[in-house]
């Protein structure tokens, strides 16, 4: 295919670069910044967009540095941002989500806060690296199979960097490593490429009192409470990341709302009771609704002593109740219509959402406020750095 000149207008949900070619149509390429002048190879071409892919930058931009992790050079397609200067990422950030916020809810004018940001090195306390054919652990190339052998991670914990190296898995195409930073724990998943068990899978390399398997767990502290949190659970990527999370949170809602003021507290996509366990009086009425199994198996040990009611179900499913707060934190997909239904159904004066897309956020926040909620504002936090992906919490109170 043709190649041209493309000068970069920005960076959009996803991580890509775009601009536009001589013809008018967009076009996405990776590893461009904005404001450069790049020389574009296509490799897709659409009747309204294209894709490509730079061979070479006629001017680069200012943020452009060299990426300090040396797998990046060799394909490493874990953090896909290295080559932006870490004092632009959240900028960046708040531009794609912006960009989501008009495009796609038409809501221009909504405040878009700064948030918290994550160190970009020795932070991430899971981690999940495919095993390659020597049975060495690393990362899969950008948009590939292949896989490039980290020994060493620059985001990882140093918990988890002590022992990447010596590791050998036979039997296993995938590893989960998690480690509690506040308790030194360290659990290890075998499994495929879907998440399940692969019976027979060995692992050698790792340090003694590690445990191995889909039910071994870790323990985390969070806003001073500490929680199980179970290999087959999900978590936040860090213990930083949970903390800042939380207390963003904690700050959307309100402590009357938390208090149980307004009414009963939903939980929705509560996972192991991370916001229960941190930001819940153990008398306040909550109902968690989580439909991982693992999740309810740590959210019941976490909430013992809580006066919670944890539904194993998934909350499209579930039967509405009363509520004064729902905290909601769905996966990468968002609400959608029938979940922004479910929480309607509460008729709860207060909700507070937890985005991690940028456009599937915009879209659940367009629909809540179709549903009688006025937004009052969306904070961007930056819980993965060297990557693309954003966080957003968004506050909302119900329409009188």
């Amino acid at each position: 295919m043709n190649s041209e000149q493309v000068r970069i207008e920005r960076l959009v949900a996803g991580g890509d670069s775009l601009g536009r070619l001589a013809d008018g149509r967009v076009v996405f390429v990776p590893g461009a910044l904005a404001g450069e002048l790049v020389d574009v190879q296509i490799t897709q071409s659409k009747k309204d967009f294209a894709r490509g892919s730079v061979t070479n930058i006629v001017e680069a931009s200012p943020h452009r540095v060299e990426p300090p992790c040396p797998h990046v050079a060799r394909g490493c397609g874990g953090c896909s941002w290295q080559h932006l200067d870490n004092s632009q990422h959240m900028e960046a950030k708040i531009g794609i989500v912006k960009e989501a916020l008009r495009r796609t809810a038409k809501m221009e004018t909504l405040e878009v806060r700064e948030g918290g940001h994550v160190s970009p090195t020795a932070s991430r306390t899971t981690l999940r690296m495919a095993v390659d054919v020597e049975g060495r652990l690393g990362f899969r190339r950008a948009n590939s199979h292949d896989i490039v052998n980290t020994p060493v991670c620059m985001v990882a914990h140093p918990l988890l960097n002590e022992f990447i190296a010596d590791v050998r898995v036979k039997g296993a195409s995938e590893v989960t490593l998690r480690c509690g930073a506040a308790t030194g724990e360290i659990g290890v998943w075998l499994h495929d490429e879907e998440g399940e068990d692969v019976p027979g899978a060995t692992i050698t390399g790792l340090p003694s009192g590690v445990e191995v398997g889909r039910k071994s767990v870790v323990h985390e502290v969070v806003h001073g409470v500490k929680l199980q949190v179970s290999m087959a659970s999900f978590f936040q990527a860090s213990q930083t990341a949970a903390e800042m999370l939380v207390s963003e949170v904690n700050e959307a809602a309100g402590e009357t709302a938390l208090s149980g003021g307004f009414g009963m507290v939903v939980d929705a996509y509560g996972g192991g009771g991370l916001f229960s366990a941190t930001l819940l009086d153990n008398s306040t009425k909550t109902t968690l609704i989580e439909s991982n199994p693992s999740a309810c198996s740590d959210a019941r040990r976490n909430l013992f002593d809580y006066n919670v009611k944890i539904d194993q179900i998934s909350v499209e499913q579930w039967s509405p109740q009363p509520a004064g707060l729902v905290i909601a934190d769905p996966a990468r997909n968002g609400l959608g219509a029938v979940g922004v239904e479910t929480l309607k159904l509460t008729d709860a004066r207060r909700i507070v959402l937890v985005s991690c897309d940028a456009v599937a956020g915009a879209r659940d926040i367009r629909l809540l406020t179709d549903a009688g909620y006025t937004c009052e504002g969306v904070t961007v936090l930056d819980l993965f750095p060297n990557t693309p992906h954003v966080e957003m919490v968004s506050a909302f109170s119900r329409n009188a």
